[in-house]
């Protein structure tokens, strides 16, 4: 497939000033493996082996400037991307997955759309609703309840959708499908410092 450039947004701002992390001094954001784009492995649990390669990252941990590791937790707001129109709600697995259609006009040439799940949604968000990039749409959904006994985290999906493509009946393993979605690293295009740990890094065992 041909190399796709996408403008690089402000997300990791956003998402840092949205939750008032700089008041803790952020230094940067902690990937352990499992979290990041097309990675085979889950991050919790018994870490083995996903269904499938894992279909966006995942944000959970930070490290601020006195080298603490710290956690994203169910009051964590999550902004938008970019600017664009929410075009799909639906249940996934552990809370709502909001997705924002976006027009572009650089190498992938039309829409991009972003999806933002495990998510509560906050009121007055819904499907049609106009949204600006930094524009709070959700908090991060509380996992406590899941049997898979999962950290609250914000997935954060990037496609750009075939011709083919709709949002009519659209669930969860619609993005998995090749000929409907060609999904790209969201971290190719999120701003600020991050560093991704191997899965034996004792913050990557601990949660």
């Amino acid at each position: 497939m041909k190399a796709i450039s996408l403008k690089n947004s402000r997300f990791g701002a956003m998402l840092i000033e949205a939750n008032g992390l700089d008041r803790v001094e952020f230094k940067e954001w902690i990937f352990c493996h499992g979290m990041l784009f097309n990675c085979p492995d889950k991050w919790w649990g018994d870490r083995g082996r996903r269904d499938f390669p894992h279909e966006g990252i995942d944000f959970c941990l930070y490290r601020d400037r006195s080298q603490r590791v710290c956690r994203l937790d169910e009051t964590s707001r999550v902004p938008v991307l970019f600017d664009g129109v929410v075009r799909a709600m639906f249940k996934d697995y552990l809370g709502q997955a909001v997705i924002v259609e976006h027009d572009y006009s650089g190498d992938a040439a039309g829409r991009i759309i972003s999806f933002y799940a495990h998510t509560k949604p906050c009121s007055g968000i819904e499907v049609g609703c106009p949204v600006k990039a930094g524009d709070i749409i959700a908090t991060i959904a509380d996992t406590s309840h899941s049997k898979a006994n999962i950290l609250p985290h914000l997935h954060l999906s990037l496609g750009i959708p075939s011709a083919s493509f709709s949002y009519e009946g659209l669930v969860w393993n619609t993005i998995r499908k090749p000929e409907l979605m060609t999904l790209l690293d969201p971290l190719a295009v999120i701003d600020g410092p991050h560093q991704a740990l191997n899965a034996g890094d004792r913050h990557c065992r601990e949660i």
